[in-house]
């Protein structure tokens, strides 16, 4: 699932490949109504065609365009969501990371994109394409995204304006479930998703099922700490994951092996907590 890296890592692409351009056409998924579950299809696209992009945003896990009229498209990659964009006269390339969806290099100089549920080109020839397999994202309008829910019900962003330690210690002294459940509730952090709380957990040397509201302040500390370095890491690195540290969690902690290891050769296992599948390290995180 794209995650803050990845969204972020999305907009500042969409940022620099829209920003100043007017929209000539959008082609949505006429039979959709699942990724357009608040406004048909047919409302996006008369809202966005015409429309000059003016900029972006982007909180959590959510992302949007700005434009010189109101509404706003605001997105939702889901679980498989990716967004591909071309410049003219070039091919469809990924927004974040360094890894394109499987179809070969001739499918993609075609234009030819498996599962578009969303597409638009501008006046210059420019395009930009939201793929989605199991369309758990969303495309919809809003007048104003930060105001707005989902949006305005997200806690905060690492990115953005984050606690102190003393001020996120008292948010996690009200919560009494299990750490990682926590980390996941949007409503607190928003934009952490699995592999991120995984990742912070780890490399915090906390266990997964410690409860939120057992934390004393020094742990707390490093908690933040940890936060704030994967994911600023992460964003600079275009969440391009070959990029990544090799002693991350992150390399190593996929698939479920009933034999993975660590980067320094520590087991690895797979709980399930808050209904999501959990690795750690119970010989480093207590």
């Amino acid at each position: 699932m794209p995650e803050l890296p990845e969204v972020e890592s999305t907009r500042r692409s969409l940022e620099s490949f829209l920003k100043g351009k007017r929209v000539e056409s959008v082609t949505p998924d006429e039979e959709d109504r699942i990724v357009f579950d608040r406004n048909p299809p047919r409302a996006v696209k008369a809202a966005l065609e015409g429309a000059r992009v003016t900029g972006t945003g982007r909180k959590g896990k959510y992302f949007w365009l700005k434009l010189d009229r109101r509404p706003w498209p605001v997105f939702h990659l889901g679980m498989t969501g990716n967004v591909d964009l071309r410049r003219p006269g070039g091919e469809f390339e990924r927004a974040w990371g360094g890894h394109l969806w499987s179809e070969g290099k001739r499918e993609r100089e075609l234009g030819y994109l498996p599962f578009c549920r969303f597409r638009m080109a501008m006046e210059d020839g420019t395009e930009m394409a939201i793929t989605d397999p199991r369309r758990f994202g969303r495309i919809r309008l809003a007048e104003d995204p930060l105001l707005e829910p989902p949006v305005s019900r997200l806690g905060f962003d690492p990115l953005d304006k984050v606690p102190s330690t003393r001020e996120l210690q008292a948010i996690l002294k009200r919560r009494h479930a299990p750490l990682k459940a926590v980390l996941l509730d949007q409503g607190v952090f928003a934009g952490v998703g699995n592999w991120i709380a995984d990742e912070v957990l780890f490399q915090s040397r906390l266990s997964p099922h410690r409860r939120a509201s057992s934390l004393d302040l020094k742990e707390v500390s490093v908690l933040r700490g940890r936060l704030l370095h994967i994911v600023r890491l992460a964003v600079a690195k275009r969440a391009d994951f070959d990029q990544y540290p090799k002693a991350w969690l992150f390399h190593h902690r996929w698939g479920k092996k009933e034999d993975a290891l660590t980067h320094g050769k520590k087991r690895i296992i797979h709980d399930t907590i808050g209904g999501r599948t959990t690795a750690w390290v119970p010989s480093v995180q207590k």
